[in-house]
């Protein structure tokens, strides 16, 4: 070999090289070459290709050497699917799969030619193996085919059949290939002209149906679909052909019905006109009985509702009228001396009346609420002390909170009486002792937990709250959220406690559910959807306090159509140092704001009688976009929403003490000083000022 060949990079290649002169003698040829033929390269230099390897076919080969030296030419010899040029194998002793490629070397001082070896056994391996499973997956299709799939030559002759076409024609498979695909089709049935078409590729539509006679001679109306493939110079076609005979049964059968409904039509318009009549009267009398049954469930519930609510009212209203009876018999006698506890009695009954009416707004989902971000870990560990002193000594409480709650919007008193009331049940249900497990989870809810729930799909953050106690049959835990519903013995619970959670938890736009089991205790859980803001720092001065008088000269817009319920807010706003002007309806509290009157707040009641408050509201921020806006409401089924209040808006809902008017007052006016000023001009004439 030329010394121009480094031996060291010629015998580190991974191929084979072989390096012949122009006599054909090998000059060298490599260490791979050496593994895999067997030859080292001291035996076989100065001796041809022939005498190396005598049992190869090397006629190919000597003709690309020869056409390499005369005109330069590479040639590629590819012998890996039948490799028969050299005798070589892989280290395992395995037949080695190749591929040669000559070439002539012209740049090197002596005519020389190389030889490359290259080994493709593991691809040709991959080749077989991928080949082999697509014909497996295309055998397994075609034997597990419910139709029938043919494979036919350009002459029409059947050249593969599958297992559904031996079951159709009742021909084995070895009787159907080699067949003429004519024999299975009746002259009459237009086999010749679809073969004809397919098979010149021409314009055809398909599916068409044919009549196809089985072995045995009976008829077959199938279905067939074709498709025309070419492979090298030879022609196939693919045939599927659906069984459908069951569907032309049907459909004729269908067309015999339709031939008797034709024959009998006046019978069936008879009939029919009977039928109507009788559905109509059968219809009207359903209607009358379910009626009845809605009005009987209706009485029942407003009876149950009525009965219990006169109980717990004319109890309140009895404390309530009594002690105002004593406290003016005392006045007028001139005994004033211990009437303090009999005006407090009325107060704790009148609070007590509140409160009631407040649970049932909340189970009905119609009471006013105040929203704001909630950090319920926070919560609960403010309410921590005053729960261990609610369920006692003899209970275990134990706190589970999760790490970085989700913030949750919603009204905090009502949250903190949700807390403590599902504590007081827990505790009522361990007579005996046990443990209240308190626990806040961040849940993403999907799409089919929503639905069941009655939730958005989205993040959610979880309070549940799980007792150890008595646990509760499937009949009393079906009720558990009905307003009066109790299991308490008579005067020991309203039966508003769950049905008040219920309602100001899905006000919240949230969930509430009840897991019990007798003896095994009872799980309630809150799901409330999370809050993406940030808490609100609360700014409220203590009421009583020097704070609280307005020193401003703050004006305050008072629309109230109860007088004897304005003359108490205008009562409160003196006394706190505002000047105050009143409406008694709405078209009275627009004529004061189309004035040119300062007004720092507007204070309105939403159920009046003419224009709404809200509309007052709406129509006030048109002319004063600031305005900072309070309503008062008892009821009001708009105003239950979170969505009803805007920005500068709050709520406070009747009945109130004066002390949580005048800080509600304070709190937002305070708010307003720290934004903008009100209007300095002179009250409109049509201002009442107090």
């Amino acid at each position: 070999m030329a010394d121009s060949l480094h031996p060291a990079v010629f015998d580190a290649l991974n191929a084979g090289l072989i390096v012949l002169d122009r006599d054909r003698r090998i000059l060298e040829w490599n260490a791979w070459m050496a593994s895999a033929s067997g030859h080292s390269a001291e035996a076989v230099r100065g001796r041809t290709l022939t005498e190396v390897f005598p049992h190869a076919e090397l006629e190919r080969l000597g003709a690309a050497v020869k056409s390499a030296f005369d005109s330069g030419v590479s040639g590629l010899l590819t012998h890996a699917l039948h490799p028969s040029l050299f005798p070589l194998k892989t280290r395992s002793g395995r037949t080695l799969l190749h591929d040669v490629t000559v070439s002539a070397l012209s740049s090197t001082p002596e005519a020389i030619c190389l030889i490359h070896v290259a080994d493709v056994t593991m691809a040709v391996r991959r080749e077989r193996y991928l080949r082999d499973r697509q014909n497996a997956r295309y055998d397994a299709v075609m034997a597990s085919a419910p139709d029938v799939i043919l494979t036919l030559d350009g002459d029409g002759v059947i050249r593969l059949a599958n297992p559904s076409a031996v079951g159709q024609f009742g021909y084995s498979e070895q009787e159907l290939v080699n067949q003429p695909a004519t024999a299975l089709f009746t002259a009459e049935s237009g086999w010749g002209r679809i073969w004809q078409a397919v098979v010149n590729n021409e314009r055809l539509r398909l599916p068409a149906e044919l009549v196809a006679r089985r072995k045995d001679g009976s008829l077959s109306h199938v279905e067939v679909s074709a498709s025309r493939w070419q492979d090298d110079s030879h022609v196939f076609v693919t045939m599927i052909l659906r069984d459908i005979n069951e569907r032309r049964a049907a459909e004729s059968a269908l067309r015999t019905s339709e031939q008797q409904a034709r024959t009998s039509a006046e019978a069936l318009a008879e009939l029919n006109a009977t039928l109507e009549q009788r559905v109509h009267e059968r219809t009207t009398q359903l209607l009358k009985v379910e009626e009845a049954l809605r009005q009987s469930q209706k009485m029942e519930a407003i009876g149950q509702l009525t009965g219990g609510i006169a109980h717990d009212f004319n109890n309140l209203l009895q404390g309530i009228i009594g002690a105002l009876n004593v406290v003016q018999k005392r006045l007028g006698e001139g005994r004033i001396s211990d009437v303090d506890r009999f005006v407090e009695g009325a107060l704790s009954s009148a609070d007590r009346a509140s409160a009631l009416t407040h649970r049932l707004l909340a189970f009905s989902r119609r009471q006013p609420v105040d929203p704001r971000p909630v950090d319920v870990n926070q919560l609960i560990s403010s309410m921590e002390e005053l729960l261990r002193r609610s369920i006692g000594d003899r209970i275990r409480m134990h706190i589970v909170a999760t790490k970085d709650p989700w913030l949750v919007r919603c009204d905090v008193n009502q949250m903190e009486n949700a807390l403590l009331n599902i504590a007081i049940n827990a505790r009522d249900a361990m007579p005996d002792g046990g443990t209240l497990t308190i626990k806040t989870v961040n849940q993403v809810i999907d799409q089919s937990r929503a639905s069941i729930r009655g939730l958005k799909p989205g993040p959610h953050l979880c309070l549940t709250i799980a007792d150890s106690g008595i646990g509760m049959p499937p009949d009393v835990k079906a009720r558990a959220f009905d307003p009066f519903f109790t299991t308490k013995p008579m005067g020991q619970g309203t039966g508003l406690g769950l049905s008040m959670i219920y309602g100001f938890v899905h006000q919240s736009q949230g969930s509430v559910q009840i897991e019990s089991e007798v003896g095994k205790g009872t799980t309630i859980e809150i799901c409330l959807p999370r809050y993406h803001g940030g808490l609100e720092q609360d700014v409220i001065a203590p009421a009583g306090s020097s704070h609280t008088r307005a020193d401003r000269n703050e004006v305050v817009l008072v629309v109230e159509d109860e007088p004897i319920v304005r003359m108490l807010v205008v009562e409160v706003l003196n006394d706190l140092g505002y000047r105050a002007l009143e409406a008694s309806d709405g078209a009275d509290a627009l004529r004061i704001i189309e004035s040119a009157q300062r007004i720092d707040l507007l204070v309105t009641d939403i159920g009046l009688p003419d224009i709404n408050g809200r509309q007052v509201a709406d129509a006030a921020r048109v002319k004063r976009p600031n305005l900072m806006i309070l309503f008062m409401t008892g009821y009001a089924e708009s105003a239950a929403s979170s969505e009803f209040l805007e920005k500068g808006m709050e709520i406070i809902g009747k009945p109130f003490t004066i002390e949580k008017l005048a800080v509600k007052i304070r709190e937002m006016t305070e708010r307003r000083a720290g934004t903008t000023t009100g209007d300095l001009v002179a009250p409109s004439p049509s201002a009442r000022t107090t």
